[in-house]
This record gives C-alpha cells, structure tokens and sequence, in this order.
C-alpha cells in the first residue's frame, strides 16, 4: 500500500485543516479538507476566511471549528468533532477529531523552540565563564569559594545541556508528526548531495554525542540523490534521537554505501544490542503501514522516521547483535545524474571516516550583527558571542538594526538573523537589505525554529548557512568561524 492509500484509511481519525498565513490567505490544506462540500470550488490559494464560511455550515451534529493562531502571524483552522467531516458524513462515523496536544504542538512550535534557543545559547555562555575560570580567566571565581572549578558544576552543566537537546528532540518529533498526519507534509523531490546533509547533522550531533562521552564519526559522501532533502534529515535525526537514547558507551559513525540504484545511508552505534525476538519485533513495527508503533518498542525518533520514510517511499532497515550494536539504515534512490563513488563504510574497529569534534576556532574580535525579535534569544546570543569576544550588534529589526549601526555605519563582519522576524520581511531579505544600505556584500547565517519544509527550503535556496534553534553553542561557533573566514582571525 503506497503512503497515500495509509493515509486515506487512516483518515476518519483527522479533521480537515487549512492553514492561513500573516495576510489571512489560504496556504495549504489536507485532504480532509478537501472533502468538506464545496471544496473543489472554493479550495483555493490565497482565499481568504470569509469566502471559506460555506465549507463549515453543513457539518454534523458535534463538530466544532477551532483557529489556532501561529506565533510568526496566520493561523490553522481545524475542525473537530465526532464522525467524517465530508460529504456522505452521518453522526455516528468514526471519529475524525485531532488530539488536542497535537494541535497545540502544532500551533505553539515556534514559540515553544524560543525559550528552548536562549536556554542553549545561555548554557554556552555559562560553560564559557567555566571554562575561562578554569583557565585562570574568571575575575572572581576564587572569592567565590571555586564553585566555577567544581567538576560536579560542569557535570550538571552537562547534564542541562543534554536536557535541552532532548527536549527540542521532543518537540520537533511531536510537532513533525502533527503535520505529516494531518497531510501538510508534502515532498519536494530533488537531488541533493548527501554530504550537506551529513555535514549539517554533524554540527547538530556532534556536540551531544561528545555531551555523553560518545565518539561521533561521519564518513563524507557525493553522492547526489533523490529525495526531498528536508525530510531526509529529519529522518536521520530521528535516527540520531533513537542513538543517543539507546546508546551509553563506545563510537557512532554516521556513513553511505551504494547498494544497487539506491543509496544506503547507515548510522552505527556499539552499545548492548537488541535480542533476536528484540530485534524482531522492532522490524515488525518499523513495517507497520498505520504508522501508530508501539511506544515500549519504537520510541518518538523512530515513528517520525518511519512516517517520513513512507511518504518519500524510502525503505528503513535495522540491524543488532546482543553486545556490539544496532545499525539503522535508510535507502534512498540515487539521483539520474549520480556522482564519485561514497567511501566505504568501515565496518572494523577504528573507522577510517572523518571524526566530527566540537569546534573550537578563535572568533573574537569579530564585529557582528545580530537580528532577532525575540528578547530572551537576542539577550542568549548577545551574552554569547560576548562570551566568545565578539562585538555584538543586537537588534530586533532592519530599521533598529541601521538605527543602531550608526549615520556612517561601519559594515560588520557578519549578520545573524532569525528567519522568522515580526512583519513581511523574514531573515533571508533582512540580510540582504542590511548589506544594500551598507553598499556591501555580508556573510549572512541564518537560525530558525522553523520546522515547515517551505520556509526551509527557501532559507537553504538562499545561499545562506542553515542552523535550527534550539542550536548547539559549538556548532554555532564552528559556523561562525568558517563564514567570518581563518585568515582574517588570524590578522
């Protein structure tokens, strides 16, 4: 059965959905909703709420039509109620109401992601202060009885730091889920090169995996192929979140190998395995067409992947031996035009790939702008890049951006933006119109609580470097290092 013959079993447990954007048009709507009476004629892109009124008065007894606004502007409109909500619907068919978490997931995402994004940024800059009282640099941490040098303050230190990642593994999966069952999830089909998705899971991974002592490898690879490239890393992130659950000691390596027209993409774990019936019954779910899994088998990381997977068509695999590891894999046409040949996976002890640390390049000094209309995380990235030795610009807009740069401003080295800003303008043409005014051409880095493949795309089509909030300090360091460039580091 192909994704969408699931889904349209599935059916009598959602509502319809239609989601409207900051100018209250009409953008996307599921198939729930296209059944509503009069769909077809009124169904249309960019209609507005009022010429939408007719789907909704023929409902059954029951339902009930809830807006959920979204925190960058719009809303998603969903109905909900006892039975189907198309034409042929009677009062006792099966349920079509949402769960009431899943829309508040939905609706709440991004504000949900922006306390999360200073809570890690203000983590960074705190093991920062640590790490320059250790060396001797805080100014008072010994009249502070050394609480700064206290090995058990960086363990917790730590331990809040994985807290945070998991929690935004959490709300990603959940909100992610939400989509995908509401049919908003659709694929755009490319041929991306697998390595900028391995390098962008890498600086992600990298500093949670070094956060439990784990050594994390990732085996670069050309390869281009056919998939939807967003959708392909969340599928690995789920594989990621399952690792990370699943895995207390020893290496990960992250790599592909071609296995006929596919592309097989394989993260490697050690760890304790699972048993024959373990490992059987996990295959069994991960082969469920309903995509609802069993929660004591196959945990939220695993079902968001098995969900994307089908909707791309994409075969998941699993491997495990009881004391040396579970392998996950996931199968991915290679693209018509292809490219070199990946890097074998190693399988032996010490693999040959290339190890993925925790960046740590100089990047004081650096004059840089930062965009954001959140206060909590425009304060969390001023205290950091200070932390680093930065100079930083903070502001919640182009027009106070320019204000602040000054009448004759000088350009700074790199601007920092959110991609979701108050108002028309997102991040990717705030760049843009900072380095007009300025007459220059600036390094742009661009970070987002967004999870909608549309906006995604647009901020990866951009040229822009990419990274999710709630962002590890160290990747974000490291991105900041290669777009302010070494030789000017050095000067």
């Amino acid at each position: 059965m192909t994704s969408e013959g699931a889904y349209r079993q599935g059916a009598g447990r959602r509502g319809a959905v239609l989601v409207f954007d900051a100018n209250d048009r009409l953008s996307a709507w599921n198939e729930e909703a296209e059944a509503l009476p009069s769909a077809g004629r009124l169904l249309i892109q960019g209609a507005l709420p009022e010429t939408l009124a007719p789907l909704f008065r023929g409902l059954p007894a029951g339902h009930t039509v809830t807006d959920w606004p979204l925190s960058g502007g719009g809303f998603v409109r969903r109905t909900a109620g006892e039975g189907p909500v198309g034409e042929g619907a009677t009062a006792n068919s099966p349920t079509a109401g949402g769960d009431l978490s899943g829309r508040l997931f939905a609706a709440a995402s991004h504000d949900l992601r922006q306390p999360l994004a200073a809570l890690s940024l203000l983590l960074g800059a705190l093991e920062g202060r640590l790490d320059g009282a250790a060396s001797g640099g805080g100014k008072s941490a010994a009249g502070r009885g050394g609480t700064l040098n206290d090995p058990a303050a960086r363990d917790l230190l730590n331990a809040m730091g994985n807290a945070v990642q998991s929690l935004r593994g959490m709300v990603d999966g959940h909100f992610d889920l939400v989509r995908l069952e509401a049919g908003l999830v659709q694929p755009d089909i490319g041929a991306p090169v697998v390595n900028g998705l391995l390098t962008r899971i890498a600086l992600d991974a990298a500093p949670r995996f070094d956060g439990r002592g784990l050594r994390f490898s990732v085996l670069p690879c050309s390869v281009r192929v056919a998939t939807d490239a967003s959708l392909l890393e969340r599928i690995l992130q789920g594989f990621i979140a399952n690792t990370l659950r699943h895995t207390e000691r020893g290496r990960v390596v992250l790599g592909c190998r071609r296995r006929g027209p596919d592309l097989r993409i394989e993260l490697w774990s050690t760890g304790r395995g699972l048993l024959p019936e373990q490992l059987r019954t996990l295959r069994e779910e991960l082969q469920r067409l309903d995509g609802a899994g069993d929660p004591s088998v196959i945990d939220l990381g695993l079902r968001l992947a098995c969900g994307l997977a089908r909707r791309l068509g994409h075969r998941l695999e699993v491997a495990s031996a009881p004391g040396r590891g579970t392998m996950l894999a996931v199968l991915v046409p290679r693209a018509a035009d292809g490219a070199d040949e990946p890097p074998a996976l190693a399988e032996s002890a010490s693999p040959a790939g290339v190890n993925v640390m925790a960046p740590g390049e100089d990047v004081s000094r650096a004059r840089v702008l930062v965009i954001e209309d959140d206060p909590m995380v425009l304060e969390a990235l001023g205290a950091l890049l200070g932390q680093w030795g930065c100079a930083v610009i903070a502001a919640d807009s182009v027009d106070a951006a320019l204000e602040r740069l000054g009448p004759a401003p000088q350009a700074p080295d790199l601007v920092i933006s959110d991609l979701r800003l108050k108002g028309a303008m997102n991040g990717i043409v705030a760049i843009r119109q900072i380095g007009k005014a300025l007459d220059a051409t600036l390094p742009g880095l661009i970070l987002t609580g967004d999870t909608d493949p549309m906006r995604l795309r647009e901020a990866r089509l951009s040229g822009y470097p990419l990274l999710h909030k709630p962002v590890a300090p160290m990747a974000l360091r490291g991105a900041v290092a290669r777009l302010l460039g070494r030789e000017r580091l050095k000067s």
